[in-house]
């Protein structure tokens, strides 16, 4: 079950007329003269779980709602782990050509003291179960099997974090076991995706893992079971054959 964010898109900005929109007092401001520096900014508030944020645009403003949904997308897609952390992203902008404040509201699944917990326990775990020499076909199987280990099914559907897998008791959906194999991946050097699909028509994620030039599909979700490794490391057309899609 996956926990799918809302993002919203405010656009108030026109060239020619003020719009003014009251800001959080407590909301910090950046400013940022480009969109390279725009991006920057919105990943590093945003992974740092700042629920409101702005950003003083000095920038080109001449197509600047469409640059903008392409900043928030780009932001979003630099990287699985925080696309799939958040529960919703809105964002509205005013002002006049050349200073506009861009206001962004976020809601995450965990706070940034949770997330530090993660990382805790995802770095002293990895220097337990890694050892030199492994190749990444065995740093994931320890990894993989690790996870199988520690977190079990959240049947109640409430926990949606790698977070919820980590602390007592232990539980999460599949997006949370995603989320978690992506971070223990991801720290041991090997490139992951997280895949936003269905299973049997029930919304689902699961892993891609690149390793020696070839994609393969990991479910830890569905691993968590008699047969352990039965979506480990498979092909789509596997994946196809038991009701997957996406």
């Amino acid at each position: 079950m996956l926990n799918l964010k809302k993002m919203a898109i405010v656009f108030l900005f026109s060239a020619t007329t003020f719009l003014s929109i009251p800001l959080n007092a407590q909301a910090s401001t950046t400013s940022v003269s480009n969109l390279t520096q725009l991006k920057k900014v919105i990943v590093s508030d945003l992974t740092a779980r700042k629920s409101e944020f702005v950003i003083n645009y000095t920038g080109d403003t001449s197509n600047f709602n469409a640059d903008l949904s392409n900043v928030l997308t780009t932001a979003e897609d630099s990287n699985d782990y925080l696309k799939f952390s958040m529960s919703s992203l809105s964002c509205s902008a005013s002002g006049t050509d050349g200073n506009l404040d861009i206001d962004v509201n976020a809601t995450y699944l965990t706070t940034a003291r949770q997330e530090a917990y993660v990382n805790t326990v995802v770095n002293r775990t990895l220097g337990s179960i890694i050892t030199p020499g492994m190749t990444d076909f065995q740093k994931e199987k320890v990894i993989h099997a690790w996870i199988l280990k520690t977190v079990s099914y959240d049947f109640t559907l409430i926990n949606h974090s790698a977070y919820a897998g980590l602390v007592t008791p232990h539980k999460t959906v599949c997006q949370g076991y995603a989320l978690l194999m992506y971070k223990m991946l991801t720290q041991a050097g090997i490139t992951t995706r997280i895949v936003s699909g269905t299973l049997n028509g029930e919304s689902h994620a699961w892993n891609k893992v690149y390793i020696d030039g070839n994609w393969y599909n990991v479910d830890a979700t569905n691993d968590d079971g008699v047969n352990t490794t039965r979506f480990y490391n498979v092909s789509d057309s596997v994946l196809i054959q038991h009701g997957f899609a996406w």
